[in-house]
């Protein structure tokens, strides 16, 4: 069900590229995940990812993307993490004006 409501999987991919970058699971880490998902994916692509973000909250979808993180191994990757990471990709789009 949630392959049709996030058909371009962006914070999919964002969770895969924070278990590739090596960063830490807190807020600095999670901004320096959306500093380089910006450097390398680009502003258009993080303005897409920060609207599916939107969308997971409303949602509430964050137990999916719980299980995508552990399909990927990622470990200590909670609910609660996700929503960090999400908050603080929020938070970078605005201080940058995404």
């Amino acid at each position: 069900m949630e392959d049709n409501k996030y058909p371009e999987n962006y914070f999919e991919h964002y969770i895969f590229s924070f278990s590739s970058t090596s960063q830490t699971l807190d807020k600095t880490g999670f901004e320096n995940l959306a500093r380089l998902y910006i450097d390398i994916e680009g502003s258009d692509t993080f303005s897409e990812l920060i609207k599916e973000i939107q969308l997971i909250k409303e949602n509430d979808d964050w137990s999916y993307f719980e299980e995508v993180a552990r399909n990927f191994e990622i470990k200590d990757l909670s609910n609660d993490k996700l929503k960090e990471m999400a908050e603080v990709a929020i938070k970078v789009s605005i201080d940058m004006n995404y």
